[in-house]
């Protein structure tokens, strides 16, 4: 007979767990226990615990067996030992009682599984014949997992007019897993999925395909993500990260301009600012009005603008062009006669500000106690008057 397999490593306190399922109501002088549910890995061994808990004196155990039943299928017979005539298979090959021995107490009914299948899941009962108490038992579920191997890759999107919507930007594959595995992106809330399942290499499993969607754009080009990856084998989550790289149509602005330029510049520069995977092959300047003026000079991404002797009102145009196809941006500049003049710089003061209108205020004052009291208030009224004229006057001309 063979030894007995050791349980695989990460699973073996999943094998067994604390809690043991009870006999059923029928035999409760014959009490057997099993823990509800065992797991075990596709292609591994498997220990399924069987224990039969001390009996009466005198009370024998006659036969153990172990049935399956498949779920609406009929129970039918794996394994039974006897205690004289010793262990039945009527498969053999891979079953195995962990325990039992002819010609001793008969207690421990564990069974061993080697070389797991899918098909081996099922539920299992351990059942004790016992003379002349009966019989009890204890039914255990065996789940068969298979741990998926998974893989990340970036997917090419190719250049022309699919470019413009959502495409495929990332692949994850989550290949053999039993259950299926469970596939999520992170650092990609708001792009669409697209998930798929198909046969996985191995009978009873499943490989889990997830396509990450999105339309091609800055946001995207260079973008880490991260595909997550879940399942009851696994004691982590599985994450594998990805920078995206897609091509995009070019993204156009226009800069330099800062509604501050007027007539004595020496000269002024629009520049021409493009995102875009591939690289902008081209720029083309132009204007609302048609090709460019004499004071303009277009040198490839800027604009080089000489200012002449009159004011200039006019929108300018940059076309970009990559592989992909062209955009444009727009830029209005108004050139005047002369720079434009800071309110301190426009004929008041800042710094007469706060004294004017403390002394307007107290002005305001004196003149309302003047028109009830003429005669106590009125020179002072007088007074305060000449002094905000004089200050607003020397302020003007301080200018």
């Amino acid at each position: 007979m063979a030894a007995p397999q050791p349980w695989p490593p990460r699973l073996s306190l999943l094998s067994l767990l604390l809690t043991w399922a009870p006999s059923g109501a029928g035999a409760r002088k014959v009490e057997v226990q099993a823990p509800p549910q065992v797991r075990g890995l596709l292609g591994d061994a498997v220990h399924l615990p069987c224990l039969l808990q001390p009996l009466e004196p005198g009370v024998q155990v006659t036969q153990l067996t172990w049935m399956r039943r498949d779920p609406g299928g009929a129970a039918r017979n794996v394994a039974v030992f006897h205690p004289q005539r010793g262990p039945s298979f009527p498969e053999p090959g891979r079953w195995a009682f962990a325990a039992a021995r002819t010609s001793t107490e008969l207690r421990d009914g564990s069974l061993d599984l080697s070389a797991l299948r899918a098909t081996d899941e099922a539920n299992y009962t351990c059942e004790f014949a016992t003379f002349p108490q009966g019989s009890g038992s204890a039914r255990t579920w065996l789940r068969v997992l298979a741990k998926p191997e998974n893989k990340a890759e970036i997917q090419p999107v190719p250049l022309g007019p699919q470019s413009l919507g959502p495409v495929p930007v990332a692949r994850c594959v989550s290949s053999g897993g039993r259950p299926p595995p469970q596939i999520s992106w992170l650092s990609a809330p708001d792009w669409g999925v697209n998930e798929s399942q198909v046969p996985g290499p191995l009978p009873g499993t499943v490989t889990v395909i997830s396509l990450l969607m999105a339309k091609p754009s800055s946001k995207v080009d260079g973008r880490n993500v991260t595909c997550n990856v879940t399942h009851e084998s696994l004691e982590e989550p599985r994450q594998l990260s990805l920078t995206l790289e897609v091509p995009y149509f070019p993204e156009v602005s226009i800069s330099g301009y800062d509604d501050n330029w007027y007539l004595g510049q020496r000269e002024a520069v629009l520049s021409c600012d493009v995102r875009s995977n591939p690289e902008p092959t081209s720029y083309n300047w132009s204007t609302t009005e048609g090709s460019l003026p004499a004071f303009a000079e277009a040198q490839d991404s800027q604009l080089l603008i000489h200012l002449e002797d009159k004011p200039i009102n006019m929108t300018f145009i940059c076309q970009a062009t990559n592989a992909l196809g062209s955009n444009t941006a727009k830029q209005s500049i108004l050139v005047r006669a002369a720079p434009p003049k800071e309110w301190s710089q426009s004929g008041f003061p800042l710094w007469a500000i706060a004294p004017i209108t403390v002394m307007t205020v107290s002005l305001l004052i004196v003149g309302g106690l003047c028109y009830k009291h003429p005669g106590k208030y009125c020179q002072c009224f007088r007074r305060s008057s000449a002094n905000v004229n004089n200050t607003i006057y020397s302020a003007v001309n301080t200018t």
